[in-house]
């Protein structure tokens, strides 16, 4: 899929413009300077069950994580009839996708985040004092979230976002930051979700990550419908999309 990124304002999110351009070579659904939009959000799981005639279960659990069912409302979409017609740039993204057919990431403002206490220079970079020690916000040790421990053997992790002391595993990440036993990780290469390590981390060395991530979704239906309000003024009661398996 090939589809330009569109930025939404400072006023909308502060996260970084590189994120809208996505990675491993999928789109964004693209959040546009003039939209009204509410998200809603819905963990899903598939569970079997068997009931005997005395009210007796049995449970059976499908799956290890949930699926996260989402729908946007659009209270307001202009239609420039120019580049920047927001309208148009909807259409665009739904109809390369082919409806539910195409793979894209979603950026969910409140939930693509884990943060860290090291201190970033204006450019990003990790800050460092002249011993090579991270600088943080004074927190005793830097912050980060631990996806893995080595062994010595294996080169290849998932990486995972806590939810509380959930944890479930990320379909992409956009430029994190590893870390093995609180040091910067050596050579490395992160592509869907997953880092992979030159040479396997030690054994017992804790894996650790923070960054920004994405959803893995694909859209729930095959039709897009908006309705006019006024004059280059549209509304979509309901885009519905879901979340895929890693």
């Amino acid at each position: 899929m090939s589809i330009t990124p569109l930025v939404p304002p400072a006023s909308l999110t502060s996260l970084p413009t590189g994120i809208w351009s996505g990675v491993d070579g999928l789109p964004v659904l693209p959040f546009l300077p003039g939209q009204d939009v509410k998200v809603s959000k819905t963990p899903t799981w598939s569970t079997g069950l068997i009931r005997s005639v005395s009210g007796r279960e049995r449970r059976t659990a499908y799956w290890n994580f949930p699926l996260w069912q989402f729908e946007l409302s659009y209270q307001a979409l202009r239609r420039y009839r120019t580049a920047g017609d927001e309208l148009v740039a909807m259409e665009e993204f739904f109809n390369v996708a082919g409806g539910q057919f195409g793979t894209w990431l979603f950026v969910d403002p409140s939930d693509c985040q884990l943060p860290t206490s090291i201190l970033l220079d204006s450019s990003g970079q990790l800050m460092t004092d002249s011993s090579g020690a991270f600088i943080t916000d004074g927190s005793s040790t830097p912050t980060s979230y631990a996806f893995a421990t080595g062994d010595g053997t294996t080169t290849t992790f998932r990486l995972t976002r806590p939810l509380n002391s959930f944890l479930e595993p990320v379909f992409g990440a956009f430029e994190p930051v590893i870390l093995d036993n609180g040091l910067t990780a050596a050579s490395h290469t992160v592509a869907s979700g997953k880092v992979t390590f030159s040479v396997a981390p030690a054994a017992g060395h804790t894996l650790s990550w923070f960054g920004y991530y994405y959803f893995g979704c694909r859209f729930a239906q095959d039709d897009l419908t908006f309705e006019q309000i006024v004059r280059d003024l549209w509304s979509g009661k309901s885009l519905k999309f879901t979340s895929l398996r890693v």
